[in-house]
């Protein structure tokens, strides 16, 4: 039986605007580099090669070890911003380092470092040589207590960072411990495809039909962006609700997902949201992402299967911004009823949002032949758009039943969109197994994390954590939207004695706040000339009545 299971291989693409997180968000400012507005040349003596990997030896090791599919491997480094690359300062006090890496012959380059500590005003961008792709701008707000991080991979053999800090701004820790060489499976030089585009045909969106009664399950799904010492893969995770409905960012996927990672690699993890259509037919274009960075273990079990149901469950490094619409899945941990109908949402070889839909019970199973009844075995319908299967990535994704609560976690299975397989089952490690049965402490089970005040429930509801743009009964509208200077606010329906008006930066800073007694027509004009250009929260305060939109200054 196959695994659910796939390497990166797509490139991620240039990311500007990206939405919020509250510690170590993967992405977060946009911006511009200060050394495109100060037109200054690329500057060749901040160059450092790397000697490439041998690729005909790699290419012998995966003829003798073709699974999982490696196609990268992690070069050991010593850069940092105290050895490597070069400072200039601009007229106006800024300072500016930059280091140019190359390694002949990849096919993409992504960084790890293993210090990382940016201090408030300083700004890290990552680009290629043609600056068609960009990624930052990283800030302090990308830090984490282990001093961790990693960029997504940048296309060619040539990338630049660049480090811009304001005059008076203390100086950064930045420290590259690897580089990863990709010399295999991406899809533009090889003809192999994952990543955005890279599913089967037969695989259906989640904002066909097919997906309408699963609108809250669908928030809840992620891509994962695995890092583990044998290369770089992707699964599918889902955030999973507790009995205190508080929103902690617990995330469930598969234990052949995370085994292999150690605790450095998976504060290295990149989780990503939203990443879907936003309606049935396939995108040409790759959709925006909104990205996290980083995790640790709460409890894994099952030994990849082979012994039990195949979970891992992580806690985020950060909390989910409600801009993101996160839905946290509610859950049924009853062995004894099979779900007669319901779904799979997950991302086939790491490409955007899928639903896979079963309209037979399910079955209690084995994995693999295994003796104990660990998983549940379900086969896959043809509906208007398609007949959804897995494939490799959607390892770890969830699957739920007719009432929309997680009963089990992909470990893998034999469907595919080959027409001789779309109607072969696949296996999900069941809830009800990681509750309480892959061993007995908290490391090996899920109902101490879970259930923390003991109630004892056998089913949860979930529970979203997201602002509901469209109900309501204060109505406001805003213009222009970008903005460049003024923004004009008009509120209706309101008859109180106040509005306050506050904006916010994505991480939640309060940056504005003005309040304003109603006037005629309820039309008021907030001046945002100062702010930097960028995505913003804009609150507006009516009474007991709060609404929050989106802008972006330009």
């Amino acid at each position: 039986m196959k695994r659910k299971i796939s390497l990166i291989l797509g490139l991620i693409p240039v990311l500007i605007l990206l939405l919020p997180g509250l510690l170590s968000a993967q992405l977060s400012q946009g911006g511009m580099p200060r050394s495109f507005s100060l037109a200054m040349a690329a500057d060749t003596t901040a160059s450092v090669s790397i000697a490439p990997p041998a690729t005909d030896l790699l290419s012998a090791e995966d003829a003798v070890k073709p699974v999982p599919y490696r196609f990268s491997v992690n070069i050991p480094v010593n850069l940092g911003i105290g050895n490597s690359g070069y400072w200039r300062k601009a007229g106006d006090g800024t300072k500016v380092w930059r280091l140019n890496v190359s390694s002949a012959g990849a096919l993409a380059l992504t960084l790890y470092f293993d210090r990382f500590r940016l201090p408030e005003g300083g700004r890290l961008f990552v680009y290629n040589p043609l600056r068609s792709q960009m990624i930052g701008a990283f800030s302090a707000a990308n830090n984490n207590d282990m001093q961790t991080f990693a960029t997504a991979l940048i296309y060619g053999d040539k990338l630049t960072l660049e480090y811009d800090a304001p005059e008076g701004v203390a100086p950064p820790e930045l420290h590259i411990a690897e580089v990863a060489y990709a010399y295999r499976g991406i899809s533009d030089y090889s003809g192999l495809k994952t990543g955005f585009g890279g599913a089967g045909k037969c695989e259906v969106n989640v904002n066909c039909s097919e997906g309408n009664l699963w609108q809250n399950e669908i928030r809840s799904v992620a891509r994962i962006q695995v890092k583990r010492s044998s290369g770089n893969v992707w699964c599918t995770g889902s955030l999973i609700n507790n009995t205190l409905n508080d929103g902690k960012p617990y995330l469930l996927t598969a234990d052949h997902c995370g085994t292999q990672s150690t605790a450095t690699e998976l504060s290295q993890w990149i989780f990503y949201f939203d990443y879907e259509s936003v309606n049935c037919a396939n995108p040409s274009n790759e959709p925006a992402l909104k990205s996290l960075t980083g995790a640790s273990l709460v409890a894994h079990g099952g030994n990849s299967g082979t012994t039990g149901s195949d979970f891992y469950m992580v806690l985020l490094n950060t909390e989910i911004p409600y801009a993101y619409h996160p839905f946290f899945n509610g859950w049924s941990r009853d062995p004894m009823v099979a779900s007669p109908s319901g779904a799979g949402i997950h991302h086939p070889a790491g490409d955007i949002k899928k639903i896979s839909t079963y309209t037979q019970p399910v079955q209690p199973s084995n994995w693999n032949g295994g003796s104990k009844v660990t998983h549940w075995m379900v086969s896959w319908a043809e509906t208007l758009h398609g007949h959804g299967t897995t494939e490799g990535g959607s390892s770890g994704s969830p699957l739920f039943d007719n009432q929309g609560r997680l009963i089990g976690t992909l470990t893998g299975g034999q469907s595919s969109c080959d027409s001789a397989s779309m109607n072969s089952p696949d296996y999900y490690g069941q809830f009800a197994y990681h509750w309480d049965k892959n061993g007995t402490d908290s490391l090996s089970v899920l109902k101490f994390w879970l259930d923390p005040n003991n109630s004892g429930v056998m089913s949860l509801g979930g529970y979203s954590l997201s602002v509901d743009e469209t109900a309501r009964p204060t109505a406001v509208s805003m213009f222009p939207n970008p903005v460049t200077d003024l923004l004009a606010i008009t509120v209706s329906g309101f008859s109180g004695s106040q509005i306050s008006v506050v904006i916010t930066d994505l991480w939640g800073k309060q940056l504005l706040e003005n309040s304003f007694k109603p006037m005629k027509y309820n039309q008021y004009q907030i001046n945002l000339t100062d702010l930097a250009s960028g995505m913003y929260l804009v609150k507006i305060l009516a009474g007991e009545q709060q609404v929050v939109r989106k802008i972006i200054k330009k």
